[in-house]
């Protein structure tokens, strides 16, 4: 019973995140496109509009959060050595942390400086 509430959490998450990525995509494309051809010193001051710096990281991260979710349903179906599923997941987990946090870093160093 305890797995059956977990995996319905976990699809509810997986849903919220889809959601959530549908406005952003279409916004962090758009703003994409916008200066995708622009010198860099006027992308950078692009970004110094705290709503397109808000954007794109809240794209990022919850991207990656989209990510993990999907990524560890198929390791869960697809690996059936446990040791080796929960090295993998484990492993999964750590380098989304990093990749996280590494992005929050980013767009600290973008916004202060």
């Amino acid at each position: 019973m305890g797995d059956n509430i977990e995996s319905t959490r976990h699809w509810i998450k997986q849903r919220i995140s889809s959601i959530l990525l549908i406005p952003l995509t279409i916004l962090f494309i758009y703003n994409f496109l916008n200066v995708a051809y622009l010198p860099y010193n006027e992308v950078i001051s692009n970004y110094d509009n705290i709503f397109n710096l808000i954007v794109a990281f809240l794209f990022i991260t919850i991207s990656l959060w989209h990510f993990y979710q999907g990524i560890e349903v198929v390791l869960e179906d697809y690996i059936h050595n446990i040791i080796v599923r929960d090295l993998t997941l484990k492993t999964l987990k750590y380098l989304s942390w990093i990749l996280t946090i590494s992005v929050c870093l980013s767009f600290i160093i973008l916004y202060r400086f």
